[in-house]
């Protein structure tokens, strides 16, 4: 006992050094898991913000209003500028996910390919990916492309 006691005397400023050491590193690994969690949360909102802007310009532009149909006739009418721009920003706007998705900064979203497919097999965002999927990194062009194939 005597000795355990004089151990503590001569070490007891080194064994509370590293009792502080250890609690402040367990104190900064929770405060970034924290952090990671409420810019996970952060990065949703702002996407599903940015989602929601988007589709209140489609509902509010009747000229983009063929962009949602899956029946419009490109040979009688070809796709507009105004309509090119809309779907490109949606493409981006999927781009935005798709690399959120991959970073780990958002969770996948399990409804996500079917609403892909669904938007991009109506005629007006088909002839706009397939004409300008090319601005787009392989790796995307090829996550899109397998989902219409599917």
């Amino acid at each position: 006992m005597l000795t355990v006691l004089a151990w503590m005397a001569q070490h007891g400023f080194d064994l509370l050094s590293a009792a502080g050491i250890v609690s402040g590193l367990g104190f900064t690994a929770a405060s970034f898991r924290e952090d990671i969690r409420s810019r996970r949360l952060a990065n949703l909102v702002t996407l599903t913000q940015q989602h929601r802007d988007i589709w209140e310009e489609s509902q509010s532009n009747p000229s983009l209003a063929r962009v949602r149909s899956s029946v419009a006739d490109l040979y009688t009418k070809p796709v507009t500028a105004e309509e090119t721009q809309f779907v490109m920003l949606l493409m981006f706007h999927l781009y935005c996910w798709y690399r959120a998705i991959l970073g780990g900064e958002v969770n996948v979203l399990e409804g996500l390919e079917q609403d892909v497919k669904s938007f991009f097999t109506r005629p007006i965002p088909h002839h706009v990916w397939n004409e300008r999927k090319a601005f787009f990194d392989r790796d995307f062009r090829h996550f899109v492309d397998d989902i219409l194939s599917k």
